[in-house]
């Protein structure tokens, strides 16, 4: 968006995952204006300060970014190169979300790498409504805005539930960086399993809760629940 006009240039980039920079609660929450939607993402415990969570690492991911002055764009409005400001959102969200944690750091300034082993607090129950396109819009420009196309919240959305995730599987990586083990927790019925190599066991929910999230997978509440009935039922 250009700074001295307001114009707004659009790209759409595809993806099949959101790479997030892991970042500690204070660094990644929005100001108090914009964070009680963090109330809404249910969790057995409340993030500490400085506790890294998912809801954070996403607020980071879609909060504005001022671009400096050696990054101007053409703005076609004032038809200068204007200063501006960045901003990512997701404008329709799929079935299954996947997020991927950055934790393998590389500076070719310092010419090392290392693993962050930051602790990753995640919900069960993810609301992503907060990170739509239309809802970050609406929150700027108020009611003169009509939500996107696909993206469940619009006032002729058939399903208002759209935007409700349930957390199904978390792959985990233990080790260092250049020496590690990936493993995976799977949720069946609520119930959870660890899948390592060949070996499947159950284990408690909150040992999911406790492990070293590497990715998160999240599918829609009414898919997840319905795929739980078909389980249950056969």
């Amino acid at each position: 968006m250009c700074i001295a006009c307001g114009y707004t240039s659009t790209t759409y980039d595809p993806c099949v995952d959101i790479s997030l920079d892991l970042v500690s609660n204070q660094e990644g929450t929005r100001k108090a204006s914009t964070k009680n939607h963090h109330s809404c993402n249910g969790n057995a415990e409340t993030a500490s300060p400085g506790v890294s969570t998912l809801m954070g690492c996403l607020d980071r991911f879609t909060r504005p970014e001022r671009l400096g002055s050696d990054q101007k764009f053409f703005c076609q409005k004032c038809q200068v190169s204007q200063e501006s400001l960045k901003q990512m959102s997701i404008r329709k969200l799929p079935l299954v979300s996947c997020f991927h944690i950055k934790r393998f750091e590389h500076s070719p300034i310092r010419k090392m790498s290392r693993k962050v082993d930051r602790y990753l607090q995640f919900p069960f129950s993810l609301d992503m409504s907060p990170y739509l396109s239309s809802s970050i819009l609406r929150s700027r420009l108020g009611n003169r805005i009509f939500a996107f196309d696909g993206d469940g919240n619009g006032p002729d959305s058939s399903n208002e539930s759209t935007s409700e995730f349930e957390l199904f599987a978390v792959v985990t990586h233990t080790g260092k960086l250049d020496a590690g083990h990936y493993s995976t927790y799977l949720r069946l019925s609520n119930q959870w399993y660890k899948c390592d190599d060949a070996w499947v066991t159950q284990v408690n929910e909150n040992i999911v809760r406790a492990a070293q999230g590497y990715m998160m997978f999240y599918v829609q509440k009414m898919l997840y629940y319905q795929a739980s009935d078909k389980v249950g039922a056969s």
